[in-house]
């Protein structure tokens, strides 16, 4: 019985590091555990752990802490149907793209969350608005480069997506952690701060912000003719309107 186990885990290990596909049945939630962090220590790999269900994710993930002190990242999933009008919940989008950018060493994804699709990290590096301190841009071009981005124009940023352009300060609420707030003198850019978007108070400097698009995808300057009149029209007066994803 030893010499099988000796030689069932040299095989595991062989097929590990030379990257082969294999499939273990029959496993305990403990032994699924001890699998990854075995997987992860030997390949030095990047690990997506696919569970059933977000709680059954949650779970894992609360085992790794406590029992190995490893750290993981659930990735959670939109409730909306991708047919609905809805955009849906932008916060939990927030985490997703922050996850799937940051590539932690431990991804737990409930099923659910794999159907999903996402921009590629071009898409992002693409499109991505970076804005540093000593940067000169006029508050009309980061008008039109923010609503290309998808993000709409309110009075007072309190959401994700907003942002507010008031003489020389700039809010924006970001995919980001936390909204920035943007100070120019003239066209220059001479402070970025987070803020809290409930007291409007600033929280934290930063040197740079990056802003990323909105949606998981970018309105091209010429409407393709295949598009139907209507959806032309709605492109054409309103951008981004409800319902468009």
């Amino acid at each position: 019985m030893i010499l099988e186990n000796c030689i069932f885990f040299d095989n595991f290990k062989k097929n590990i590091i030379k990257q082969k596909s294999f499939t273990l049945t029959g496993l305990t939630a403990f032994s699924r555990l001890l699998l990854v962090k075995y997987i992860q220590e030997i390949s030095n790999k990047k690990i997506l752990f696919i569970t059933s269900t977000e709680q059954a994710a949650l779970k894992y993930s609360v085992d790794f802490e406590k029992i190995w002190n490893i750290e993981s990242a659930l990735l959670p999933y939109q409730n909306t149907s991708p047919y609905d009008t809805l955009l849906g919940n932008l916060y939990d989008y927030q985490k997703q793209i922050e996850i799937l950018r940051s590539k932690p060493n431990i991804i737990l994804a409930p099923i659910k969350s794999l159907v999903e699709k996402f921009p590629s990290e071009a898409f992002f590096n693409e499109n991505i608005l970076n804005l540093k301190i000593g940067d000169s841009i006029t508050q009309q071009e980061l008008l039109i480069r923010l609503s290309k981005l998808g993000y709409k124009r309110a009075t007072m940023v309190s959401d994700i997506g907003e942002f507010s352009i008031r003489g020389d300060i700039s809010d924006i609420y970001t995919l980001d952690k936390k909204p920035i707030r943007i100070e120019f003198w003239g066209d220059e850019i001479v402070d970025i701060r987070y803020f809290d978007n409930e007291t409007q108070k600033s929280i934290e400097k930063i040197s740079e912000a990056n802003i990323l698009p909105i949606y998981k995808f970018i309105i091209s300057d010429t409407i393709p003719s295949s598009i139907s009149k209507n959806i032309a029209s709605l492109l054409d007066e309103e951008g981004y309107f409800e319902g468009i994803n």
